[in-house]
Order: structure tokens, then C-alpha cells, then sequence
């Protein structure tokens, strides 16, 4: 079992554990770091997240995730910080995050402390302004059960007021947290180690044995994406467990524009993060407004970990990424192995992922095949495209829906075009509804007619509740799913035509 070399809080190390043990069981146990606590160990509570930091587009950053759903060797050659490691240096043992929870009274039992320290800690390493609405959703997949949360906004408050005049820069960022230390100064020093280390690209998984994710062949090897799912259902996948770990590769974490089959298309690298997704000023460009719909998926701790690939290959019939991509058209590029191993110019074929799912959790991927990216048909105008996603659930984050769906068209001459709407949780697998679809393709848009507007949003909403055949389980009956896609089909078209006067005629 070879080494896995990764710098635990101010001290490389040399680690000897399979790369598919959860990160957890090493820090807790190989390392005996216990500040890292176990809860869930579903990525539910945030109690084990810990700080990673690595290199994105040739920047040094520093983010929150849940290590019990982590596989060790995603740490390789990157710098693990636990909350032992962020006192480094401090000069009473208390970082100016941890001085906020003591003197604003956020911390009782203590037991989720940790994971809200190091994913408020990562809120204020990423370069951009502080205020309390990133600082709420940069702990929205942290849970605690005693204060009721009004200490721990109290402490973010005192956060964002004393480190107001931070820099956006990224790199000076950093380096004026490490000297407030709120970072160690360790972070410092790993910019220059890395280079020396590790030379370009050797940090990248060169594992020639490789099968889709979530797919064993014969030879016992698995490819994970960010894990998140996988881990859920296997918490201990065993001693030897070693996947191929597809976020270790460049490759596939690429987003670019690309002109293929006289058509302009967005590639998204399938191990492209749900972070990293909304964040990409190129997909933000696209599909205008998109990122409104990002703390609807999961939790910040989850999207910083979660890959797009991983989110389409689980084939939830309610995966949100999936529905999103299904109204936006998407196409898979998915890619053959080679016998002597994994090339990114191996033949590819691709398939549009209307077309992906065959049926409940069965996809349309040999055991020699793996998904490399998505991508997405661009508009000549990406201004006049429209989108929405809609979702019910029972909580607003880090909530599995019962139903959802989203929408995607354009607007030219006054007609519809390009129309898609997907539904997810009212079939086997995630679906279009082709004839709510037919029904807008070419019609006429009454965009200051809210009393038209209505009346055509009503349609579209019994045709695609006509066309859903759900089940009844424990997140929905068959009825309330039928009504749900009625009544959210009506709120895409409240969003996206608000001006019009529609809500009030729906709902006078």
C-alpha cells in the first residue's frame, strides 16, 4: 500500500492507509486529532468538517468539508487543518473565530463547536466582502442543539465587524488572516512547499485501473466523484478499499467554451464541484441567474465536495443538478477505457442525458465507460435564455425533494423557443414533459399580459401534471406530488414573468 504524503496541520506526513478510507476514521484515529468530531457521518451535521487547502486555477484556497465523507487520498499533496491546527501560533490558544464563540456564549456542549469554527473560518478566507448572509450560509450544513443559533449569528456579526477591511486578493487575503491568526502560519508556508514537492501535475491520481462511479468490475476498482453519496451508503468500505479518485485529475475539472457540430457548447468537467459550478462566472454567463438556485442543493460543507458528474451518474430521480441540466438540454461526453489505462483522449461517444436514464437507478454506462464531462448548447444571446428551478421539500437546505422541476427557454419575436422543463420524484428517473414542452415551443409570449400569462402558465401546468405517474412514500403521497408539479410548474412562471401581473391573477 503505498504512502500517501499530506501536510497534517504544520507537518507533512506520510500516511498508510488505503486512499479510500474516510478521511474520519485517519484523523481521528492514525492521527489522533479528536477535535474532529463523528456525528452523523451522513455529511448531515458538520460536526467532522475540517479545512483543506489546495490549489483552484492557480489559487491557493482554503475550504470547509465533511470528513467522513471524504476519501483520504483527495488529500494527497494538500494541507489538512483540523482545529488543533488552526491554534498554532495563537497566544492564548484561541483564534479570533474561537474568541467570538467564547464571549458571544455560542458554545454549550461544545460537541459542534469545531465544525462551526472551521466553516466560519473558511468564510472568511474566501476574497470576497463579509456579511451575515454568507457567513448563515457558510454554516448551513452545521447543526447544534443548544443554543439555538442567536449566539452563534451574535458571534458572526462580531466577525464581519472586526475583519471588515480585509482584502479581496486572494493571496492577500490569506496572508493578513494568517497574521490576525486566524489562519496558522503554516498556511504560509505551504504555497512554497507544494511547488518544491510536487512537481506539476505528479499530484494527480495515476490509477490506470478505472470504472464508473459507483459501478465494481471485476477487478474491485470504483470511481468516485466527490464521494458524497457513496460514503453515505458504504460509511466503511473496508481496509483496502482504494477508488479511482476522478477530483484528482485536471481534466476533469475543467469549464470552457468549445465549437462542436456547428454548435457552441459550455463543457462542464464532470468532477467540476457543485461549488464550483455556481461560482463559474462562464456557467453564470450562460444560464443568467443560476446561481440563485445554489443553496437550494445540499449544504456549502456538501457542495464544496460534490461533483456534478457524481450528482448524474447516483441517478436520484430527484438529483436537483440533474434537473437543472435536463431543462438546459445537456448532453454527456462519456468516455471508453484503454487497456493500458486511463487517457483524457480515449474514444468518446456522447449522449444526451434525456436519453441517459433507463430506468430506476440504471444508466446508460458500460462498466467500461465513464461519464468526462456535460455540456450544455449555447444561445447567440445567452441574455435572452430564462430559467428556473423549483423544489419541495421540507427544509430549505441540506433536504432531499420530494418534487422538483426547472424550466429553460428563450424569448425571440415574442414566441418561445428552445423549451424544456424537466420534473424530478414523479417517475423512476428523472423526465421532460414533452407535451407542456409542445405546448410553449412557438407560442406566443404574453409578457405584459398578466391575465394571458395566466392562462397559458394554467395549461402548461395541467399538461405536465397529466403527464407524471408518481408513487406515494414517506417524503409524499401520489396526490400531493400530481399537485405539487402543478403548483411549482405556476411558480416558474411567477418568477420568471414577476412584472407581468401574474401572480396577482393566479392568486388574487
Amino acid at each position: 500500500m503505498a504512502s500517501l504524503h499530506i501536510k497534517v496541520n504544520n507537518t507533512w506526513q506520510d500516511i498508510h492507509s488505503a486512499e479510500g478510507t474516510p478521511a474520519i476514521d485517519v484523523i481521528r484515529g492514525e492521527l489522533g486529532l479528536m477535535a474532529t468530531k463523528e456525528g452523523c457521518r451522513e455529511g448531515d451535521c458538520g460536526a467532522c468538517a475540517i479545512l483543506i487547502g489546495e490549489y483552484s486555477s492557480g489559487q491557493l484556497r482554503y475550504l470547509a468539508v465533511p470528513s467522513c465523507l471524504l476519501a483520504l487520498g483527495e488529500l494527497k499533496g494538500k494541507h489538512l487543518i483540523t482545529l488543533e491546527g488552526l491554534i498554532e501560533g495563537t497566544h492564548d490558544g484561541l483564534t479570533p473565530v474561537m474568541r467570538a464563540f467564547l464571549d458571544e456564549n455560542a458554545s454549550q456542549c461544545g460537541f459542534c463547536t469545531p465544525g462551526f469554527i472551521i466553516a466560519l473560518t473558511s468564510w472568511l478566507a474566501e476574497p470576497k466582502p463579509l456579511n451575515l448572509a454568507d457567513a448563515l450560509r457558510a454554516i448551513d450544513g452545521n447543526l447544534c442543539r443548544c443554543t439555538g443559533y442567536a449566539a452563534i449569528r451574535r458571534a458572526a456579526r462580531r466577525l464581519i465587524e472586526q475583519f471588515k477591511d480585509l482584502p479581496i486578493d486572494p493571496e492577500a487575503r490569506l496572508n493578513a488572516l494568517v497574521d490576525a491568526h486566524v489562519l496558522p502560519l503554516s498556511v504560509s508556508e505551504f504555497a512554497d512547499e507544494i511547488s518544491r514537492l510536487f512537481p506539476q501535475n505528479s499530484i494527480e491520481e495515476k490509477n490506470p485501473q478505472i470504472a464508473p462511479k459507483g459501478r465494481i468490475t471485476s477487478n474491485g476498482i470504483v470511481i468516485l466523484g466527490g464521494g458524497t453519496d457513496y460514503y453515505v451508503k458504504n460509511p466503511e468500505p473496508g481496509d483496502d478499499f482504494s477508488p479511482f479518485l476522478i477530483r484528482m485529475r485536471s481534466e476533469f475539472k475543467e469549464i470552457a467554451y468549445l465549437d462542436e457540430k456547428e454548435q457552441k457548447w459550455l463543457e462542464i468537467g464532470a468532477a467540476v464541484t457543485v461549488r464550483d459550478f455556481f461560482a463559474s462566472e462562464l456557467v453564470r454567463q450562460e444560464v443568467p441567474g443560476i446561481e440563485q438556485f445554489e443553496t437550494m442543493f445540499a449544504s456549502t460543507l456538501i457542495r464544496n465536495l460534490a461533483t456534478i458528474g457524481g450528482n448524474i451518474v447516483n441517478a436520484s430521480p430527484v438529483a436537483d443538478i440533474t434537473a437543472m441540466l435536463l431543462a438546459l438540454d445537456a448532453e454527456l461526453i462519456i468516455s471508453s477505457q484503454v487497456q493500458e489505462g486511463f487517457d483524457s483522449s480515449m474514444k468518446a461517444r456522447t449522449c444526451r442525458l434525456e436519453k441517459f436514464f433507463l430506468g430506476y437507478k440504471t444508466i446508460d454506462l458500460k462498466t467500461t465507460e465513464v461519464i468526462r464531462a456535460i455540456r450544455i448548447p449555447c444561445c447567440d444571446d445567452p441574455t435572452a435564455r430564462r430559467f428556473s428551478f423549483e423544489k419541495a421539500s421540507k427544509r430549505k437546505n441540506l433536504d432531499i425533494a420530494a418534487v422538483n422541476t426547472a424550466i429553460s427557454f428563450r424569448i425571440e419575436e415574442q414566441k418561445f423557443k428552445d423549451v424544456h422543463i424537466s420534473l424530478g420524484g414523479v417517475a423512476p428517473i428523472p423526465i421532460v414533459s414533452k407535451a407542456a414542452m409542445e405546448l410553449l415551443e412557438g407560442s406566443f409570449c404574453p409578457i405584459s399580459d398578466g391575465k394571458t400569462m395566466a392562462e397559458l402558465a394554467k395549461k402548461t401546468a395541467s399538461l405536465a401534471e397529466a403527464s407524471v405517474k408518481p408513487i406515494s412514500d414517506v417524503r409524499g403521497s401520489e396526490e400531493y406530488r400530481r399537485r405539487m408539479v402543478y403548483r411549482l410548474m405556476l411558480a416558474h412562471f411567477v418568477r420568471l414573468f414577476e412584472d407581468s401581473g401574474i401572480a396577482e391573477e393566479l392568486f388574487p
